[in-house]
């Protein structure tokens, strides 16, 4: 080998680290709050700022536990968005079923840090939550509603008595189970033998972010029923023709459990099965790529 073809490979060895450091890069930001500091990881793709996503872990979770397993980092790259993973106090989130630490007023003030640094466009900022996590998500969307564009929940209802609510007109992606033995898909008491708050019903939940974007009638279709293994299969109900682009979606999992579908399910046996026709980070992400760019 030639001291100029060594020259040109090493270059381009160079080259090729230093393009993957902007295509992918992570950090830890610390918050100072009332409740003390606060943490949350970072994940930025690119230029920034970015369109970004902030996905709330379920309860006993992390913020790097859900970047690992979840799928939604994977989602976020590849739709061009900064993902960012924050940590609950005690591993769960106050979303407002019992009292706690002010998780809004953290989530208000990371998303002060995110647009401050350059990582977040303010205006395409998005939640995503987990079961604990979604529900912190519809929370957020009652409570600091002018900060986000679009909401994704999986497995996770409306907490009761979350009124009011001054949700504004965002798209929204829920994805339940309708044998989830957690967050109970016709609403009631949350927790594998209840106590741990209510929430609404699932299909309640959705149509009352319906109304709020001026939807028009929902409408039912079943999504092709690839896991063959499965019994579990997928119905989205849609509310279209409605004041925001991508309006309202419920994917609804037919015999599936509390599980992010597209995942493996960790306790089947207690939780119930997941259902492999659809992805829960990707179907999110797609939504939200749609709104920013339609």
């Amino acid at each position: 080998m030639t001291s100029h073809l060594r020259s040109f490979m090493a270059a381009m060895a160079a080259a090729l680290l230093v393009s993957t450091a902007a295509v992918a890069a992570e950090r830890g930001i610390t918050i100072d709050t009332r409740d003390g500091p606060r943490h949350a990881l970072v994940m930025t793709t690119g230029k920034t700022p970015q369109p970004t996503v902030i996905v709330l872990h379920g309860a006993l979770g992390s913020g790097a536990g859900a970047a690992r397993t979840t799928g939604f980092a994977e989602a976020a790259r590849a739709h061009g968005f900064a993902a960012v993973f924050p940590d609950g106090l005690d591993r769960q989130w106050n979303d407002g079923r019992s009292g706690g630490p002010d998780d809004v007023g953290f989530i208000r003030a990371l998303v002060r840090q995110l647009v401050a640094d350059g990582t977040a466009d303010p205006r395409r900022i998005y939640l995503a939550g987990i079961s604990n996590g979604g529900m912190m998500s519809f929370t957020l969307a009652c409570k600091a509603p002018e900060l986000f564009a679009g909401i994704g929940a999986v497995i996770a209802n409306m907490p009761d008595g979350i009124a009011p609510c001054a949700a504004r007109p965002v798209p929204v992606v829920m994805i339940n189970g309708t044998a989830d033995p957690m967050v109970p898909y016709r609403g009631g008491e949350v927790g594998l033998r209840g106590g741990r708050g209510r929430v609404w019903s699932a299909e309640k939940t959705a149509e009352f972010f319906a109304r709020r974007d001026g939807c028009g009638a929902r409408q039912a279709a079943a999504l092709p029923h690839r896991d063959l293994a499965s019994d579990t299969s997928v119905t989205q109900l849609s509310w279209r023709d409605c004041q925001v682009i991508g309006g309202v979606s419920l994917y609804r999992v037919e015999g599936g459990g509390h599980v992010l579908p597209g995942r493996r399910p960790l306790a089947p046996r207690l939780l119930g099965p997941s259902n492999f026709d659809i992805d829960a980070a990707e179907v999110i992400l797609r939504a939200f790529d749609l709104a920013r760019t339609l």
